[in-house]
């Protein structure tokens, strides 16, 4: 059986009673995929309104492996929420080096008068597109670079071609990856954003 090439979607359910804010996934396929999406918030109980399409390979000869990482802050901004797989600090030191201090305090600002309901965000263009910069400025690091560590391995099979793949974040500070052939877990750590 030779290699193809196969694509997915992803999508993140926020299992938890509090809103998700700067949502960021980063999935890489060993060195040969790179993709990522944002979202600007993610409702208590609510699933991302889009999906992240991902390509991955499958076959014989496949040697690559999916790696994921995710983030995202508190409603006020002030808490950094991050998968921590073998609590690894190698990630977060990542993140840090990449998030802006005046672009958390400027998204916090504009969200601190705006609730998040449970049937949807209500979020203006400005509040939207500084969420959705911090989300981005907080992975760019890990984005470029080609480690995967700190990430979290959940393998991709020919079964899951086409389908979805749910990443669920659990109110007991656990993530779920449900595929189509199978399920794994980690945990998502959390610590005062930067310059807040």
């Amino acid at each position: 059986m030779e290699t193809t090439k196969r694509t997915a979607s992803v999508s993140i359910r926020n299992n938890t009673s509090k809103p998700m804010v700067s949502v960021s996934l980063v999935h890489k396929y060993s060195d040969v995929y790179k993709h990522r999406k944002e979202w600007a918030a993610i409702p208590a109980g609510d699933s991302s309104d889009e999906s992240l399409q991902v390509e991955y390979n499958t076959g014989f000869f496949t040697t690559g492996r999916d790696w994921w990482f995710i983030s995202w802050y508190s409603q006020d901004m002030k808490t950094l929420y991050y998968s921590n797989p073998q609590n690894f600090r190698g990630a977060f030191d990542a993140v840090e080096k990449s998030v802006s201090p005046e672009a958390l305090i400027k998204a916090g600002t504009l969200l601190a008068p705006i609730a998040l309901f449970t049937g949807g965000p209500v979020l203006a263009i400005p509040v939207t597109m500084a969420t959705v910069a911090v989300a981005r400025s907080t992975t760019d690091t890990l984005y470029a670079s080609e480690e995967t560590s700190g990430f979290k391995q959940h393998i991709l099979r020919e079964e899951d071609a086409g389908k979805v793949t749910e990443i669920i974040i659990n109110e007991d500070e656990t993530i779920t990856f449900k595929s189509q052939s199978g399920d794994s877990e980690t945990v998502y750590a959390s610590r005062k954003a930067f310059g807040r």
